[in-house]
């Protein structure tokens, strides 16, 4: 008995044809096509149309098949040609906007205020205002200086944190920093009224749109601060991680083995040092993704801000990199190394972990598509690493020091240059990320997108100390004359509570009053206050008692021969 012959349909078209569509399906028996099979096989098809019985109206699905329309969708797929060949890199020098070098070094302050703005905390101010209003039939009267102060005290809170807020204004453990700017109802009071949009003016259709309107022209004017900033030729792709445990959100993530596995999803590309250029808080899917995948939209967005065909170099991991993308980017100039999931490399066989793994660590295999002179590597160290990249491959192959268990000694291991390049211009989201854990408050609130301000509060800190930081080298400096990442903030954190204010309650500090006035550039106490406090021509008046500045803290010479008060402040 002859066996029939079954074609297979795909699933998606089953499920057409339970639904009683049979348009789009024609009967084999009847299709010109059965002269392209071979005698062989017509004979089979004509047996079991015969042998089976049936009328012509009624054919069975095993002789269904698609179209010759959904055949011609099909063979439009593109298809890569991997080939194992020698890669060559395309010849385009890096044409970006150079940096250019500082003529002068800024204050402290300044650097910040490059990212949190003057007509930012203006925003503020109006919306806090009218904010109480709303909520509680009475303005908080807060000013732009209160606002200043405001964030002052929480950098002070995070050079010398405590468990809760209310232990910096406590008898036994109060922080003079913070609990002279302001008493602690007033601080609370702030907390709860801080906003930055008007509730009213905002649609329905625009809250849908975006989860996180309420702090939708504090993040747009921060972006547009941070798209400011000159980018270097190399910047990485990758996710940061806003912590928050709370349920209230809609946009809350879990994200498996981050330090901080529950909170807010902000894409990021930084800079090499952790500069951040470019970001965009994730608020989950909406169902608009293009073909190229949620991973390479975020790529694309974020790299949209840089200039065309400048050939930047942009690295990502596994969640964003596809062939799609690395072709995408070179269109616009741009090159891309990252690794990549072997499910999303179409076509190419690159040699499994396990031959690799009997071969030795340092072992490699590696492919070139043809059409777009795209890399792929798969590299053995302690497990196997695959990555794509249109800039470098495997040469100039270099090596990596690695211990040896059996041997136990170093050993130095073959490295293609790939994974040397990716190495070292990967880590910058990182990076940010270790500096935004050092010196951060965590101020607890009960409307979840405060988390998302106080971490872009850190961001712009951040951001002005790496920009102070580069400005000092390209001026000069020497590693000890450049502010360290605590003391910088200190002295934004003093500038933005002492500039133009006074002292609210307490007394001055007597430490640290001892210093002798000899010459016009004597060595005045390490305990004085910064330029920007010094200089504000605001509150500073003199004690007759010990000719000390009530505002400064400093003990200052006021006699016939010699004016220092003047002279310290000028």
């Amino acid at each position: 008995m002859d066996r029939t012959r079954r074609k297979r349909i795909p699933v998606h078209n089953i499920l057409d044809l339970i639904d009683g569509d049979f348009s789009d399906y024609e009967d084999i028996e009847d299709s010109d096509d059965d002269e392209d099979l071979d005698p062989q096989q017509q004979d089979g098809l004509a047996d079991d149309s015969n042998s089976s019985g049936e009328d012509e109206d009624e054919v069975p699905l095993n002789k269904l098949r698609p179209a010759a329309s959904n055949q011609t969708t099909r063979q439009t797929t593109p298809q890569y040609r991997w080939r194992k060949k020698d890669f060559v890199p395309t010849d385009a020098a890096y044409s970006g906007d150079p940096i250019e070098p500082p003529t002068d070094i800024a204050s402290p302050l300044l650097y910040f205020k490059r990212f949190v703005t003057t007509a930012m905390l203006n925003n503020v101010v109006d919306n806090t205002n009218l904010y109480s209003v709303q909520k509680n039939g009475k303005s908080v009267n807060t000013s732009l200086k209160e606002v200043e102060q405001f964030i002052g005290m929480f950098f002070h809170m995070g050079l010398v944190r405590m468990n809760s807020v209310r232990q910096y204004w406590e008898n036994e453990s109060a922080y003079e920093p913070v609990c002279q700017i302001m008493s602690r109802n007033r601080f609370q009071s702030l907390v709860y009224s801080l906003h930055f949009i008007d509730n009213m003016s905002v649609s329905e259709d625009e809250k849908r749109q975006n989860k996180v309107w309420k702090l939708h022209p504090w993040l747009d004017a921060m972006r547009e601060n941070c798209l400011a900033v000159t980018p270097g030729q190399h910047c990485a792709v990758d996710e940061m991680m806003v912590p928050y445990r709370g349920k209230r959100s809609p946009i809350r993530q879990y994200i498996k083995g981050k330090p901080h596995p529950w909170g807010f999803k902000i894409w990021g590309r930084c800079g090499v040092d952790g500069l951040l250029f470019d970001f965009d808080v994730y608020q989950g899917g909406d169902g608009q993704r293009s073909e190229l995948g949620q991973g390479a939209d975020v790529v694309l967005k974020l790299t949209s801000t840089l200039p065309s065909g400048k050939s930047y170099k942009v690295f990502a991991d596994n969640l964003f990199t596809s062939v799609p993308l690395l072709i995408k980017l070179q269109e616009h100039g741009i090159y891309y190394t990252g690794t990549v999931r072997q499910n999303r490399l179409a076509g190419c066989t690159l040699a499994d972990e396990k031959s690799l793994k009997k071969r030795g660590r340092g072992a490699y295999d590696w492919k070139v598509e043809e059409n777009s002179n795209i890399a792929a590597v798969r590299w053995y160290d302690n497990r196997g690493v695959t990555l794509l990249s249109t800039e470098t491959a495997v040469h100039p192959l270099g090596e990596a020091r690695r211990w040896d268990k059996k041997l136990k000694q170093y050993v130095t291991i073959p490295m293609p240059a790939i994974i040397n390049n990716y190495n070292n211009y990967m880590g910058g989201v990182d990076l940010l990320d270790s500096y935004l854990a050092k010196y951060r408050f965590l101020m607890r609130s009960r409307r979840w997108y405060m988390y998302i301000f106080w971490h872009s509060i850190m961001i712009a800190m951040v951001n002005a100390w790496l920009v102070y930081r580069w400005d000092s080298r390209a001026f000069g400096a020497s590693d000890k004359e450049i502010l360290n990442r605590r003391k910088f903030q200190a002295i934004i954190a003093n500038s933005l509570t002492q500039t133009n204010a006074v002292r609210r309650r307490g007394r001055p500090s007597a430490a640290g009053e001892t210093v002798e006035c000899g010459q016009i550039l004597h060595k005045w106490a390490k305990t004085a206050p910064c330029d920007d406090v010094r200089k504000d021509t605001y509150g500073h008046w003199p004690i007759p008692s010990s000719i000390q500045c009530e505002k400064c803290d400093v003990r200052l010479c006021l006699n016939k021969e010699r004016n220092c008060f003047k002279q310290f402040h000028m």
